[in-house]
Parts: structure tokens; C-alpha cells; sequence
């Protein structure tokens, strides 16, 4: 469970040191400096910092059509948010498999070959421009879906018509990922920053002018929330292309123009061998994200709606810590590489006590003021004793999640991704799915039951973490690290992390919250997803 989605162009240390030079540590050099815990403190909490603010202000986009509609009624909050769970599973599946641009692109950067970098994109370009009209005729088609979840026929109607606006934001959705990755894998990365965050600024003016009119015109209604997500994903690609291509001209150095005669046979399955994987796990671990979300709808429109507005509120709050798991992956990792296996740990530690302490204030900040938190989405009654019932739980495992989490990264650090990775797994389809299902379907839980699930397999998921960490052998980490060579410019990985925290299709999943690695959903399913989105060279 990595913070930082994969740097484009990975570069290793190899080629910076001499021929003579040893490339596993050797007695005389194993000798580490005294750890100097005040300094790593600093240098985690600016990383914090830097991260923490960036993904805040990337998770409030997502925040702000669900804020729009959930004043406008209960029925249209519930319709959008079932809508965006049958749309998420086809576009995040195209969505992924874009990961191969970063890789691919990255390598051909790193080789010194700008044409073929080019063609790479072309190929992401024109895949996703083939794969729009499928998703467009899924996303006209929805209604199928949306009647199967519900028996609310206002929700239904209201999702249909929010889905066949929302289809017209498909292309630019898919044109940014392609052109995001193609930059990030050139370095090219605080361009998107910018456009993110002015992204904001168009999707609260579009909400308001769509949705309640300006200068005379009486606006649109719940119909303009969809419309403007479609303004704002359009100006996203379009910004970031007037900047960097049209003003900057970064493009020149990794475009030789279009030429459809350089797709050739093993260009193409090198692409799909790189896309395809990561297509076919996206769409499994959607499906199990869905899964669940579905299960909130089963309970009623009150409850899918509800959810949505807790989901919104558990992100904010998890964007606000994350610096800290970010910034321990990036020093433990960084660290390792440079054959200080003590100086990782005492850094893992502080970043654990770190997070520890900013979750727990913050979950008292949610518990003091209760209701209040969640009038961002809603001003109903009902709706917000809904939420409110839930919230002991729901701080329960906000904080057992963070905790999580932080162990996650640590165990990414060290290249152990395969245990994180088998374990989130198997404890969503093996654990909080058949729980949900059960504690809320079965027995009759209610809402509360969803949250008991994502509970009972964050615990699972915190103790395999912990007795995974309790047996690791730093020193041996920190010799295999030195012996891959895979130590990265910290600044540089900064930078990415603040550049791409949040980063992810606008109008995507924001249903209830699930690990599994998907988009906008728990925390730790957003970083399971933007690593697999943003997969580079490792």
C-alpha cells in the first residue's frame, strides 16, 4: 500500500558509483550513525505537510457536487451516488489500464527516446477513444443496473438522467489520465497540481450557476451537478494541454507527431501486456467495492445517501493524516536504501506516534461536534441522525484504519507489497463482504452493520500487519534495498506525492467506503488505486 504512485523514470544509484565501489554493505561500512530523532522528526512533519494539503484540496473537489446535492434533497443525493457506483467498475477499468503509459513512457524517457514516448501515448489515446462509446452505451444503459439496487423509482429516474449527462464526461476523463501519466513520466508534474486545484474553483461555480442559475436564468436544478462535473472534467485536459503543450511546449522533446504506421504488432502486445493486468484488477476490485455499496442500497435511499455523505467526510478527514503515512513510506524506504536500518525504524515509529496523535485529534474534534460535521452535505433532519448514529463506529475505524495504514506503507517500503496486497484482498472478499451482508441483510443491522464490517476487517488487516512487522529483520531489508538499488530522489518522490494525492477520474465511485483497492472510498482504498493507476517502474 504505497503513498507515492510509482515515479515515471525510476532511477537507480548503480550508475553514479564506481566500478570499485561495493554494492552490498560491507563490514567497515555497516557501522551506522547515531540516529538523530529530532531531524527525522522535521523532515517527516514538512513532508506531512506538503502532502496533507495537496490531497485535501485534491479529496474536496470530490466533495463539493455531493455537498451541492445533498441540499438539494435526500432522493437526489442517494440517485447520484448509486448512478456513480454502476458507472465507476467500466471507467475505472479503462481508467487503470492507462497505467501502462506511466511505465512505458517512463522508459522510453529514461532511454533517451522521445519519439517512441510519443507513440506510447498516441497508443493510450487512441485506446481510450476507441473504449468511449462502449462506456458512453454503458452509462446510457444504466437504468438496467440502478432498478436492480432499488426499488425507489425518483431514484432511478433521477440516476438515469444524472448518468446520461455524466457520460459526456468519459473522454476528457480518460484524455487527462493519458496526458497526466505522459508528463509525469517525463518529470513534468506540479502542472497538474495547479490543475487540480483550480479544477475546484470550476466545479463549485459550475454546481452553483448549473444547478440554482445566474444573472436572470433559473439554473437547472439536479441536473446541473452532473453538468458541472462534465465542465470540469473538460477543463481539466484542456488546461493542462494549453499549459504544457500550447504555452510551454514541454511536449517537443517526447512527440515526433502522429503516425499510426509506428503501431506496430509488438508495440501493440507490449502495451497490452502492460495494460491489461492492471485493467482486469481494477475491474475485480471495483466489483468488490460495488458489491458493498450495493449492499447500502438494499437498505433504502435514506442510507445510500447517508453514506455518501459519511464516505465524503470520512475522506476529508483521512486527507488530513495521510501526510504523515506518505512521508514514513518516503523516509523508511529512502533510509533502508542507504543501509541505515535503524534510523528506518526510529522513523517508522515516529511516523506511527505522528499519525496516532493526529487521528486521535481528530476524532475528537468529530466527536465534540457531532452533527455539525456533516452539514456540509445536508441541512435534513433525518439524514443527519442517520450519519450521526453511526458515528462512534465510524471514529472507531477511522482511527484502526490509520494506524493500518501507516504499517501498510512501512511494509511497502521494504518492497513488501505482496502482503499487503494479498491481505487487503482477501479480508474484503473473505471478511467485510460476507459480514456487511450478513450483520446489515441477515440480521438486520441497518447501516451501523456496514461499519461494524469495514471495522472487523480493518482489525484483521492491522494485526497481520503488525505480527508481519514484529518478525522483520530491518538490517535485512535495508541489504536488500542497497543490493536492488532502487533508491530515489526524496524530493523528487515529494513531489510526486503531493503532485498526484487524489488525483482520479472526476465523477468515480464516492459509494461506501472499502479498502479494496479502488477509487474514493476508504482511505486505504484510495491509495490502493492511485499506486495502481499511477503504477510506474519499479
Amino acid at each position: 500500500m504505497s503513498v507515492s504512485p510509482r515515479l515515471a523514470c525510476r532511477r537507480t544509484t548503480a550508475s553514479a558509483m564506481s566500478e570499485e565501489t561495493p554494492l552490498l554493505p560491507t563490514s567497515a561500512s555497516a557501522h551506522e550513525a547515531p540516529v538523530d530523532a529530532r531531524h527525522e522528526f522535521k523532515g517527516l512533519a514538512s513532508i506531512a505537510l506538503q502532502v496533507s494539503l495537496a490531497t485535501f484540496a485534491r479529496i474536496a473537489l470530490y466533495s463539493i457536487d455531493y455537498a451541492f446535492l445533498g441540499h438539494l434533497g435526500t432522493t437526489e443525493l442517494a440517485a447520484a451516488s448509486l448512478a456513480s457506483v454502476w458507472t465507476t467498475v467500466p471507467l475505472l477499468t479503462v481508467w487503470s489500464s492507462m497505467s501502462a503509459i506511466v511505465t512505458l513512457c517512463g522508459q522510453a524517457w529514461g532511454a533517451g527516446n522521445g519519439k517512441l514516448t510519443g507513440v506510447w501515448l498516441q497508443m493510450g489515446l487512441t485506446l481510450v477513444t476507441v473504449c468511449t462509446p462502449l462506456l458512453m452505451l454503458y452509462y446510457w444503459c444504466v437504468e438496467l443496473g440502478l432498478r436492480a439496487s432499488t426499488d425507489d423509482d425518483d431514484v432511478v429516474r433521477l440516476g438515469v438522467r444524472f448518468s446520461r449527462i455524466l457520460m459526456f464526461s468519459i473522454w476528457p476523463n480518460l484524455i487527462y489520465v493519458c496526458l497526466r501519466l505522459y508528463f509525469q513520466a517525463m518529470g513534468v508534474m506540479m502542472p497538474t497540481t495547479v490543475v487540480g486545484t483550480l479544477s475546484m474553483a470550476v466545479s463549485v461555480a459550475g454546481n452553483y450557476v448549473f444547478i440554482y442559475g445566474a444573472f436572470g436564468w433559473q439554473g437547472l436544478g439536479f441536473d446541473g451537478s452532473a453538468l458541472a462535473t462534465v465542465a470540469a472534467s473538460w477543463f481539466q485536459p484542456m488546461a493542462l494541454t494549453w499549459y504544457c503543450v500550447v504555452y510551454k511546449k514541454m511536449h517537443l522533446d517526447a512527440w515526433g507527431g502522429w503516425d499510426f504506421s509506428e503501431f506496430t504488432r509488438e508495440r501493440v502486445t507490449v502495451f497490452y501486456n502492460n495494460s491489461a493486468p492492471a485493467a482486469v484488477n481494477s475491474l475485480v476490485s471495483n466489483v468488490a467495492s460495488s458489491a458493498l455499496s450495493l449492499i447500502a442500497a438494499w437498505l433504502g435511499a435514506d442510507i445510500i445517501a447517508a453514506n455518501a455523505i459519511v464516505s465524503g467526510f470520512w475522506r476529508l478527514l483521512w486527507a488530513l493524516f495521510w501526510g504523515f503515512g506518505s512521508g514514513t513510506q518516503i523516509r523508511v524506504s529512502n533510509l533502508l536504501g542507504a543501509n541505515r536500518p535503524n534510523a528506518a525504524k526510529t522513523l517508522g515509529i515516529l511516523g506511527f506516534g505522528c499519525t496516532v496523535i493526529t487521528v486521535t485529534i481528530l476524532a475528537l474534534v468529530t466527536l465534540v461536534f457531532r452533527a455539525d460535521v456533516f452539514r456540509l452535505y445536508t441541512n435534513d433532519g433525518d439524514l443527519l441522525n442517520v450519519c450521526v448514529a453511526v458515528l462512534p463506529i465510524f471514529v472507531v475505524a477511522f482511527m484502526i484504519e490509520a494506524m493500518e495504514m501507516v504499517f501498510a506503507s512501512i511494509l511497502s517500503a521494504m518492497g513488501q507489497v505482496h502482503i499487503t496486497a494479498w491481505t487487503s484482498t482477501l479480508a474484503t472478499w473473505l471478511v467485510e463482504l460476507p459480514a456487511a451482508y450478513v450483520l446489515a441483510i441477515v440480521l438486520d443491522g441497518g447501516f451501523a452493520a456496514l461499519w461494524y464490517s469495514i471495522c472487523l476487517m480493518e482489525v484483521l488487516k492491522l494485526a497481520v500487519y503488525v505480527i508481519v512487522l514484529r518478525r522483520i529483520d530491518f538490517a535485512a531489508m535495508a541489504r536488500e534495498a542497497v543490493k536492488n538499488m532502487e533508491v530515489e530522489d526524496e524530493k523528487e518522490e515529494v513531489s510526486v506525492a503531493v503532485a498526484e494525492g487524489g488525483t482520479t477520474a472526476l465523477g468515480a465511485n464516492t459509494g461506501l467506503p472499502s479498502p479494496v483497492p479502488t477509487t474514493l472510498l476508504t482511505p486505504s482504498g484510495l491509495v490502493h488505486q492511485w499506486d495502481h493507476v499511477d503504477d510506474g517502474v519499479h
